[in-house]
């Protein structure tokens, strides 16, 4: 029997490599290609919202990290 995949979050670095690397727009504007645009601006949003979500929580890891690293100096000094 095979198991599933273990499915991992995509990491910050995922949304960033996923923005560089997609196809360039170059002003095209045929009705023909209106559907693809349509789609392709759908898919801009979707990894935008999921960049924007991924970059909250890396700020509220790094605080904390910062939280506790206050914490652990504050102990240190008394």
């Amino acid at each position: 029997m095979a198991t599933a995949a273990k499915k991992t979050k995509p990491t910050l670095e995922d949304y960033i490599f996923d923005m560089e690397t997609r196809p360039p727009d170059n002003g095209k504007s045929s009705e023909g290609d209106l559907w693809a645009q349509l789609q392709q601006k759908e898919a801009d949003l979707v990894l935008a919202a999921e960049l924007g979500k991924a970059l909250l929580e890396k700020n509220e890891e790094l605080a904390k990290q910062q939280e506790k690293i206050i914490e652990e100096y504050s102990t240190k000094l008394e």
